[in-house]
């Protein structure tokens, strides 16, 4: 069986500051998903936050997320950090790492 991943994309706020709808769910098939055992540190205050998973796709998926994206990966509805990199030998290969980190850790209904 090919796991899935779901793409909520966060369209941003309207002229008020209220969130605007998210866009039209996308559905992709990941390279591969991987544990995510990094830890990243913000500022100096030492903020925590853990990677619940690194999602490995590949760059033709990169218009179809960006960071701030939601996403559903293996059942827990997950914020994106968007990571894309390509090869110096030829811009058309790479790929795009998404860190993903749910909010409550708990699966989604």
């Amino acid at each position: 069986m090919t796991e899935k991943v779901t793409i909520f994309p966060v369209v941003g706020n309207d002229d008020n500051g209220d969130p605007l709808p998210e866009g039209a769910p996308i559905v992709v098939t990941p390279l591969e998903v991987a544990p995510g055992n990094a830890v990243l540190k913000y500022g100096v205050g030492g903020d925590l936050q853990n990677i619940e998973f690194t999602v490995f796709l590949e760059l033709r998926h990169e218009s179809n997320i960006k960071t701030g994206d939601e996403m559903l990966v293996r059942g827990r509805r997950c914020v994106a950090a968007v990571q894309i990199w390509r090869s110096q030998q030829s811009p058309n290969q790479g790929g795009i790492a998404v860190l993903a980190t749910s909010a409550s850790g708990k699966a989604s209904p």
